[in-house]
This record gives structure tokens, sequence and C-alpha cells, in this order.
């Protein structure tokens, strides 16, 4: 697949994202994918479960592509990502409180599917925006 048939995929995750549909995953990603955070999310079942528990706890969540870049089998992606805490996540009570924080995420393609990823954020900065304890080391 082409660098741009590789960013169209992208478009078209943020679109569902934003939707809370998440139908077209299997479209989108490969079985084994793994995207690598803390902590890794390995696998489809896994990446479904992840969105579920980020639509529970943010129902209005929403992901705005700043930019898009690619080369090769890469798609660098900025966003703003923002939601309102209204769901429990991770066994935190909700706060009511909003977050907006810049994101980038560097995806990896194999034939038109995502099959990894790496993202990076200032999560600390969200817990400071959402009122809730940072975790202890």
């Amino acid at each position: 697949m082409s660098a741009e048939e590789n960013k169209a995929a992208v478009r078209r995750l943020n679109e569902a994202v934003n939707k809370g549909d998440f139908s077209v995953l299997p479209e989108l990603f490969a079985p084994d994918y793994v995207f690598h955070m803390t902590p890794e999310i390995k696998g489809l079942e896994a990446l479904k479960e992840y969105f579920a528990n980020q639509r529970n706890a943010f129902p209005d969540y929403r992901e705005k592509i700043e930019y898009i870049l690619a080369e090769g089998d890469l798609v660098a992606v900025f966003y703003t990502i923002s939601g309102t805490f209204k769901g429990e996540m991770a066994g935190m009570a909700p706060t009511g409180k909003s977050y907006s924080q810049p994101i980038c995420v560097l995806a990896r393609f194999r034939d038109g599917k995502q099959v990894e990823a790496w993202g990076y954020m200032d999560t600390l900065a969200i817990y400071r925006q959402l009122g809730i304890p940072i975790p202890a080391e």
C-alpha cells in the first residue's frame, strides 16, 4: 500500500473513533497489532477493549488530526485529544473535568493495516487537568 493509502486509513480510523464506531477496527488493524505504550496493548481484542474503556470514561472523547506525515510503511499523526471524565476509569471515579492534550502516534503498516504503533503524550498533564491523583512509582 502507498503512503497516501495508509494516511487515508488513519483518517478513516479518526472518523470512526470520533463517532464511537469500532466496527471498522478489523479492517484497519492486523490481528497481532501491538500499541507500544504503558501498558502495552496486544491484539485486536485488547485494542477493542481499550477503545470501549476510553469511550466509557470519556463519552465525548474526540481526536482532531493536526498533521499527518507518511513515508514508506510509517505514518506519523499529530492529534489534539479531548474529553470529559464522566465514567469510571481504572477504578477511579469520574471527576466531571475535561482535558485537551496534544499526542503523537507513529504507526507502521503492512498490507494496508496497522501492525504496531508508538504513542507519545504528556500523561501527567492529562491527570492534572482531570483532577486525578498521579500514580506513585
